[in-house]
């Protein structure tokens, strides 16, 4: 071997241990940002199933709220009928008070004597 060969070989030796070292710490570096997204991607995940219940849980929620707003609504609706009724039996009512009325009177009126009732004339 010549000693320009063995120059240029050690030179050419030397760039490579200089490059594995740059590469070396790279990879360190690698493996240190592969550790930290690793914990990351772990909190993540358990953070993911938290949403997950409360996802469930709102759910559910929204499932008793449209069952409440649907007995709302009917009872509502009773509410309304009840009322309506309560209206049709207060005419009622009304209306036979004064048939009521317009028969006592009419009943008083035949029961008085017939002197009384020309003098109130």
């Amino acid at each position: 071997m010549a000693m320009g060969e063995h120059g240029d070989t050690r030179e050419q030796v030397v760039r490579w241990l200089e490059d594995g070292q740059r590469q070396l710490q790279a990879l360190v570096g690698l493996v240190h940002e592969n550790e930290r997204l690793s914990q990351r991607l772990e909190m993540s995940e358990g953070e993911c199933e938290k949403l997950r219940g409360l996802v469930y849980e709102v759910e559910q929620l929204r499932n008793r709220s449209e069952t409440a707003e649907r007995v709302g609504d009917r009872l509502r609706e009773q509410l309304s009928s009840a009322e309506a009724e309560l209206e049709r039996q207060n005419r009622d009512r009304t209306e036979l008070a004064e048939r009521l009325t317009d028969f006592m009177n009419d009943v008083l009126m035949r029961l008085r004597p017939r002197s009384n009732v020309a003098e109130a004339a």
